[in-house]
Parts: structure tokens; sequence; C-alpha cells
């Protein structure tokens, strides 16, 4: 090292410079993950990574980005091994894992919807996506509590009165 150039410290960056954040948070939108890249010695510890969201607000609005971006990113890599894998299990586990992980890090955008409506006639309307892959119903709307609406993927709907439901047998439900 020449006389004229500054010494560098050994070790990880630690001290918030907007170069380092900008490269950790396109890396990040890119698939990578917080924990194999703050693993490298380019990056900081994910501790200092939260300390820097807590301490600067355009970083914290870069990394949700970054974070949103890499739900994205997850997604079309569902698409990716669905059609790539060569072992169907191996292909299913690596897909289920994306899903999961998108879910998580955008849960408005690929969580399993869930919503929940009330009036004033005390009757509450009730929705969910059946998350299983199978499974032939998509939604159920319990829209009272004599009233079922079953809705598949084609948009075909059934209504289920009360005396149906209670004649349906309970049954047990297994994933495999």
């Amino acid at each position: 090292m020449s006389e004229d150039q500054p010494k560098r410290g050994k070790g990880r960056p630690t001290i918030y410079n907007e170069e380092t954040a900008t490269e950790f948070c396109r890396l990040l939108a890119l698939g990578n993950t917080l924990r194999s890249l703050c693993a490298t010695d380019q990056f900081p510890a994910p501790q200092t990574i939260y300390d820097w969201i807590e301490k600067y607000p355009d970083f914290a609005e870069q990394y949700a980005r970054a974070r949103s971006q890499q739900a994205d990113h997850y997604a079309e890599m569902i698409i990716d091994e669905a059609f790539g894998a060569h072992d169907a299990s191996i292909g299913r586990l690596r897909m289920d894992a994306l899903k999961w992980a998108a879910s998580k890090i955008a849960p408005k955008k690929y969580g399993d919807k869930i919503e929940v409506e009330a009036n004033q006639s005390n009757n509450i309307k009730l929705s969910f996506t059946i998350p299983h892959r199978d499974a032939p119903v998509d939604i159920l709307e319990l829209e009272s509590p004599d009233s079922v609406t079953i809705q598949d993927r084609a948009g075909s709907q059934a209504n289920i009165a009360e005396a149906d439901i209670a004649d349906i047998e309970p049954i047990e439900i297994s994933r495999d």
C-alpha cells in the first residue's frame, strides 16, 4: 500500500454509506438472502443492517422495496422451478419453500387471502382461499350461520343450506 492511500481497516463495514446500502438492497432484490449477503466480507452483520433500518429512513424505504422485489423474484423462480425440475419431489419442495418465503415477505400480495366482513344484521362473511394446489374448491364463503357458498376455480358457485351442512360427515384432511 502506498503512502498516499489511506489505510483500510480490517473486517466488515459497519459505518453506513449509501453505496454499500444500495448494493446490498440491489442484491437482496435479486433473491439473495440477508443471511447469505451478511456472510460475505462486503456487507456488515445482520444486526448492523437492522440498525441501519432503524437509524436511516431512506435506507428503510429502500430495504422495504428490495424485500418486495425479492418476493416477486421468488414468485418468478416458482415458475422456473415448475418447468425445469428434473425430480418432481425436489421441485415440489423447492416451489413450496419459495411460495412460503414469498408469502411471508409480501403477505398482501402472495399470502393466503382472508377477508372478514360484518354488517348490522349480525351476519358475518368470511372468505378464504384454500392454499392447496389440488383442491377442487378455491373459495369458501360463510355468509351466515346457516349458509355456505362454495366457488371453484372456474367461477361456478353452489350454496349449501344449514340442513345440508348438518348432514356432512367430518373428514380428516391430510397433505401428501
